[in-house]
């Protein structure tokens, strides 16, 4: 019997893959009706932070919508344009080319993420990782042949544009955005859950997406609001494709989100190779696309370099864990987690940048005498001779006396010399009882002792 917790993974994967599936499906159906891509876009903005909102609500109080900082907003208008570009870069593909031609292109992401570190950054890979890159490379070449026209030419320019803008923005937060942070504490103390994450990013690229869909599509929906009245059966059916759309949109972000943070970095990896396959194949059901033979030799190609580039992940992390290591090393940062020291401590020796420093002592045998060579030292004067160390003063304490005063004895205050005077009184001073005691006391404890 499996455990509760595989159960539940695998209905999340499911869960994940349908509503992935779902997004991109009914958003060909909307542009097919409603060819205008960068509409699309800035609704599926609006409704994931619409969606942000309820989940925040007292309607539905999963968790609490923090109030903006300048440390949320730094962190998150980055976020917000990567996510612009590429989904306009998507949607327009989409517009195009046939979804699952859109999500080929797209596996090719693992080919621009270790060309971008070997050219730029220097990281070299095993041959291992090179391999996985033909099969993956060939199959995409394979499954786009038949789509190359005058017609789709912007669509899969616009594919390859949204590949390349992902996997900009991965590299960008791996590399760019860490160096910001200064200690742990500070980022813990700005870390955001996924509903705030999710809000804030998709609220930022709503803002943004304004006056570009301003610019684009303003005047268009303006000519087509006015002629819906003639086509109100159409009209009803893209308002129900939009809101199914911007619904599966964000059930996509959080499943996604979900599965991240329960599972191990390398469980998701295969998780999403398994979604891209799920995703192309419905795609080509729900639409009834026909796929030729060559195109159906590529999809399978690139199947297969997905997964061999998936079995060599653990080379492309340690590439990638090696080019922070020097870096991290080279600005003298201090790791802010035991992952980054074990980073960074890890193989430090193979790093290309930094030689350890070793000392030689010289190694002396027993029975080899040590060489001793012979020391000339300067006359000494002879007027330092005649120098006379002047002897050390003495001095003189005074004894006690002999015997202690006893208690017995009377202390009269006449017999007290004042400096101007004796004092006379002629009361006697006798001991007090108690103290006697406390002194019988003292001598039986030391008699003890």
């Amino acid at each position: 019997m499996p455990s509760i917790a595989t159960v539940r993974f695998v209905l999340l994967c499911c869960l994940w893959y349908m509503s992935s599936a779902l997004s991109s499906n009914t958003g060909k159906q909307i542009l097919n009706q409603f060819r205008l891509p960068v509409t699309l876009t800035i609704v599926q903005f609006g409704f994931v932070a619409g969606y942000c909102v309820l989940f925040a609500s007292p309607v539905i109080p999963y968790t609490k919508i923090r109030s903006p900082t300048r440390s949320i907003l730094r962190s998150t208008f980055p976020m917000g344009i990567f996510q612009v570009g590429g989904h306009v870069f998507s949607s327009v593909a989409m517009s195009r080319i046939p979804v699952s031609t859109v999500h080929t292109i797209k596996a090719l992401s693992p080919l621009f993420t270790v060309a971008t570190y070997a050219c730029l950054f220097g990281v070299s890979y095993s041959m291992k990782t090179y391999t996985s890159l033909i099969p993956l490379t060939l199959g995409v070449m394979l499954a786009c042949s038949f789509d190359v026209s005058g017609s789709n030419a912007l669509g899969l320019l616009c594919a390859f544009g949204s590949a390349l803008v992902f996997v900009s923005s991965n590299i960008f937060f791996k590399k760019i955005m860490p160096s910001h942070t200064s200690s742990a504490r500070e980022t813990s103390a700005h870390k955001l859950d996924k509903i705030n994450l999710l809000f804030y990013s998709s609220g930022m690229a709503f803002l943004l997406m304004i006056p570009l869909w301003m610019y684009y599509d303003l005047a268009a929906i303006a000519s087509l609001w006015s002629t819906s009245s003639s086509r109100p059966g159409s009209s009803h059916s893209l308002v129900f494709y939009f809101l199914m759309n911007g619904t599966t949109h964000f059930a996509q972000n959080i499943l996604a989100f979900t599965i991240l943070s329960s599972t191990s970095p390398v469980t998701y990896s295969i998780a999403s190779l398994v979604k891209r396959v799920a995703v192309i194949i419905i795609a080509i059901i729900w639409f009834s696309q026909a796929v030729h033979p060559v195109q159906g030799l590529g999809i399978g190609l690139t199947f297969v370099g997905l997964w061999m580039y998936n079995a060599a992940k653990d080379d492309v992390q340690k590439g990638e864990n090696k080019l922070r290591r020097v870096e991290a090393t080279r600005d003298l940062l201090l790791p802010v987690s035991r992952e980054e020291h074990r980073m960074m401590v890890s193989s430090r020796s193979s790093s290309p940048n930094i030689e350890p420093i070793s000392f030689t002592y010289p190694s002396y045998s027993e029975k080899a005498p040590i060489p001793i060579h012979p020391v000339s030292l300067p006359p000494i004067d002879p007027s330092l001779t005649k120098l006379r160390v002047p002897p050390a003063p003495t001095f003189t304490y005074p004894s006690p006396p002999h015997s202690p005063p006893t208690t017995a004895q009377v202390f009269h205050p006449s017999n007290v010399q004042h400096r101007r005077g004796t004092i006379s009184s002629s009361v006697d001073i006798q001991p007090h009882p108690q103290s006697q005691l406390l002194q019988a006391d003292a001598t039986k404890t030391i008699s003890v002792l």
